[in-house]
């Protein structure tokens, strides 16, 4: 099942609105301070968690290309024993420090975006983590904030299925280690990306 919506596609999306008739295009950078990416886990069928990412970088530069990385070591599950566990046996981090979203679009396509107004996007990107490397078809809301600033933001909800990961055993070791009767292994996730140049 590979509905995940992503982070990376939101970049593209936000590539598309703002390609202005600027002369001096530059890289556009997240901004990180007003970007945010998060997922639920929900354990025993029925209790719903929030978790997110405290450190994720990015740009876009005028030929299309995304580049978003995410510190896996960054995770904040609000417990810091899960938060552990998370780096450890999910994650990996002392192999897989990051995760990554790429992708290229089409940014003549919205370059007459107006500022105040939004567009869906339609992309395919590429989601890179611990290890295993898999193409999402996302749709992404793009909304022109100002001339030089854009946030992207999944339109309808996203879900990431871990067995396209290979992750199921890892989850498994966690409900072991907590006790649960169950985690389930398709994941919602959530973002808001800023980008400003």
């Amino acid at each position: 099942m590979r509905t995940f919506k992503n982070l990376i596609g939101g970049t593209m999306v936000l590539a598309a609105s703002f390609l202005c008739a600027n002369s001096a295009m530059a890289d556009w950078k997240l901004v990180e301070g007003s970007s945010n990416l998060s997922y639920g886990t929900i354990k025993n069928s029925m209790i719903g968690e929030n978790n997110t990412f405290k450190k994720v970088s990015g740009s876009l530069n005028d030929d299309g290309h995304i580049d978003i990385t995410i510190d896996l070591s960054s995770v904040d599950t609000q417990i810091e024993l899960r938060d552990q566990r998370m780096r450890d046996i999910v994650f990996k981090v002392a192999e897989n420090a990051s995760a990554k979203l790429t992708g290229d679009m089409n940014l003549q396509a919205h370059n007459d975006q107006e500022i105040g107004t939004s567009k869906m996007v339609e992309a395919t990107i590429g989601l890179e983590l611990v290890g295993e490397k898999i193409e999402h078809d996302v749709t992404l809301m793009v909304t022109r904030l100002a001339e030089n600033k854009v946030l992207v933001t999944p339109h309808g909800v996203m879900f990431i299925d871990v067995d396209d990961y290979n992750l199921v055993s890892a989850i498994e070791t966690l409900r072991g280690l907590a006790g649960l009767d169950s985690i389930a292994t398709v994941v919602p996730m959530s973002f808001n990306l800023t980008f400003e140049k």
